[in-house]
């Protein structure tokens, strides 16, 4: 299963962890469609990664770093 599918699969399965998925879905399709650039596609994903998913899931360990990891793997794909 690679990433994206990862993060559909999380994506599906609602809560701030979920949502926080399908906003980097949103972020790479846009960016792969070209609607973002690739600065504004990296500020983007990095917010995710650095501010939200810390506030969002600070309850959470495992969930924020998971989101952080996939951040940082969305990343490196483009």
């Amino acid at each position: 299963m690679n990433l994206i599918e990862q993060l559909q699969q999380q994506a599906g399965m609602g809560g701030a962890a979920g949502t926080l998925a399908s906003d980097l879905i949103s972020f790479y399709e846009q960016y792969t469609s070209g609607q973002l650039t690739k600065e504004e596609y990296e500020f983007l994903v990095k917010e995710v990664a650095e501010i939200r998913a810390q506030q969002e899931l600070a309850n959470d360990e495992v969930a924020c770093r998971w989101i952080v990891a996939a951040a940082q793997g969305i990343l490196a794909v483009v």
